[in-house]
């Protein structure tokens, strides 16, 4: 026995012998360069750029029928009624928020932390801020400070107020370190990976001014104080469309094709909404609906149906209502059905699957840029507080015209970043039709006929198609048709079609939220999810027995 004991000793020294020297080699895989297991911030830095529109554009074909931007060929469509809120469908933010970026910015944040690296540090956290203040805005109640402790198996759902005070002060901590200069020469600085600003911190510090003045709008019926910080951050933000945050597209493959584009195909079965063409015709601003009414806009941004006719109300422009879907087809009236998003007269999709087919029209292009913020919207943001402040005074009206103005240079801008296409149709729009428009009664000619409908309005027709969740935290901060405008007795939002025939489980009511996802909470994290149902109905009244968590007003949207 006491042999075999010094033999089972010999062999377990040298098993420890073989594991130091040849299994170090074979095990060691932060000795591969190809398998990093700490990598640089500069080589995630483009994957999460990457990643920012994939919620937003996902759960824009959902959002964007909450706030009739787009509408269904089908009638009784669930989103188009307000529904959809008992699958994962709009669940993208959600997905978006917590793995498609999540862990990978707290790692850059470690990481850049340990090497110095402040402009990725700052980059970073400017993400993280905007997309846990999309999330709060499209859920409510979300998870913030409990998460990514390793040593927890569930998390609590804090309090809306309490995630976009966090937002702000992440907001102020990113532009500490954007700022900062003492860097480790010996890693790679901004530039790399950044193809959005090019490493340029002053822009990504605007663009985190931004943030700040969206936190704050957001809460401008709740809180009036806000408006002086909204107008403070909206100031400090974009100076131009130059500076606008544009997430450019390759368009090569599916996988850095625009979601919104031919190529992907996820908006086949939706259309432009008589919302938005009413907008645009002059129905809604005007009262009149002419060819010296239509804006010079509407061509670069809707398609046309076939039976386009020189001189008609309309030119063909066509738009579908909430929950009734298109009522012609191709055997009745198959000339005027409205078109898809992606050309004009064009009934299918030109170019699924196929880059070699036509691509697309305005946002709706494989290589087209998704904006995530943009000089033109901080304009509103401005028109807005200042409005809120004194209304109609001259600092009101000069934003809203130039919020109005830098529209028509967002849709004229000749050159994006990547080689992104440009998105007005053939040419720009033209000097004398922009001063042909601004002089119309399109658009309020002195401060004193301004009004909060004309801001809010102008702002949507800017935001179409791709501020899905700034324009929807709009529409529920006016309660879709219900706040009236004080200086018109009509509700803000008086573009917005009623809405007949409601999902069977709103109980004739709006939806003010989506749901968190279904196998991560409902499946893993109930309990939070039923604190957070308990919060709602605090918040709101409503029968027993009512399902009414997609109904419950969210807390930026109280008064």
């Amino acid at each position: 026995m006491k042999t075999n004991k010094l033999i089972i000793a010999a062999i377990l020294i040298v098993t420890t012998l073989v594991t130091a020297t040849s299994c170090k080699k074979y095990l060691d895989v932060n000795s591969d360069p190809d398998t990093p297991q700490n990598p640089d911030p500069s080589s995630l830095m483009p994957a999460m750029l990457a990643a920012m529109p994939r919620g937003v554009q996902f759960d824009g074909r959902h959002i964007g029928r909450y706030t009739q931007m787009f509408q269904a060929t089908t009638a009784n469509d669930t989103y188009d009624g307000q529904g959809g809120f008992q699958t994962d469908a709009p669940g993208e933010i959600f997905r978006q928020t917590y793995f498609g970026l999540g862990r990978n910015l707290e790692y850059m944040v470690t990481q850049g932390t340990l090497q110095r690296q402040w402009d990725y540090v700052g980059a970073a956290q400017a993400m993280k801020a905007w997309t846990f203040q999309c999330l709060t805005l499209v859920q409510g109640e979300a998870g913030w400070d409990s998460l990514y402790q390793d040593n927890k198996y569930f998390y609590e759902f804090q309090p809306q107020q309490t995630v976009l005070g966090g937002v702000d002060s992440l907001c102020r901590v990113a532009i500490g370190n954007l700022a900062r200069t003492d860097y480790n020469t010996a890693f790679p600085r901004l530039a790399k990976g950044d193809y959005v600003y090019n490493g340029n911190t002053a822009l990504w510090t605007k663009f985190v001014y931004g943030l700040m003045a969206r936190n704050f709008l957001c809460v401008l019926q709740k809180i009036p104080s806000a408006a002086d910080s909204a107008i403070k951050y909206s100031q400090l933000a974009m100076a131009s469309g130059a500076e606008d945050f544009l997430v450019p597209f390759d368009g090569t493959r599916n996988e850095d094709a625009n979601f919104l584009g031919t190529f992907r195909n996820n908006f086949t079965a939706l259309r432009q909404s008589r919302t938005i063409v009413n907008l645009l015709d002059g129905t809604t601003l005007t009262g009149a609906s002419t060819i010296a009414t239509r804006d010079p806009r509407m061509q670069h941004l809707l398609t046309v149906s076939q039976d386009t006719i020189t001189g008609t109300t309309n030119g063909g422009y066509r738009g579908l209502v909430p929950t009734v879907g298109d009522p012609n087809t191709a055997t009745l009236n198959p000339r005027q059905r409205v078109t898809v998003l992606w050309g004009d007269s064009l009934y299918v999709n030109p170019g699924s699957a196929n880059f070699g087919l036509p691509q697309g029209k305005y946002l709706f292009h494989n290589k087209a840029v998704c904006p995530i913020m943009t000089f033109g919207e901080m304009q509103f943001i401005r028109a807005e507080a200042e409005f809120a402040k004194a209304p109609n005074s001259v600092l009101a009206y000069t934003a809203y015209r130039n919020g109005i103005s830098a529209h028509f240079d967002f849709i004229n801008r000749g050159s994006y970043p990547r080689a992104n296409v440009a998105l007005f149709k053939n040419v720009p729009i033209s000097a004398a039709e922009r001063a042909f428009y601004l002089a119309s009664t399109n658009v309020k000619q002195t401060p004193a006929a301004l009004t909060r409908t004309e801001i809010m309005l102008q702002k949507y027709i800017a935001l179409w198609g791709w501020g899905f969740v700034e324009t929807w935290t709009d529409i529920r901060r006016y309660h879709y048709l219900t706040d009236l405008d004080a200086q018109t007795a009509l509700p803000v939002y008086k573009a917005l079609q009623p809405i007949t025939t409601y999902y069977a489980d709103n109980f004739n009511r709006p939806v003010y939220r989506i749901r968190p996802r279904f196998n991560s909470e409902y499946v893993w994290n109930i309990g939070a999810i039923n604190n957070m149902i308990i919060a709602a109905n605090t918040y709101n009244t409503f029968a027993i027995g009512e399902p009414n968590f997609h109904t419950a007003e969210c807390w930026f949207s109280r008064p």
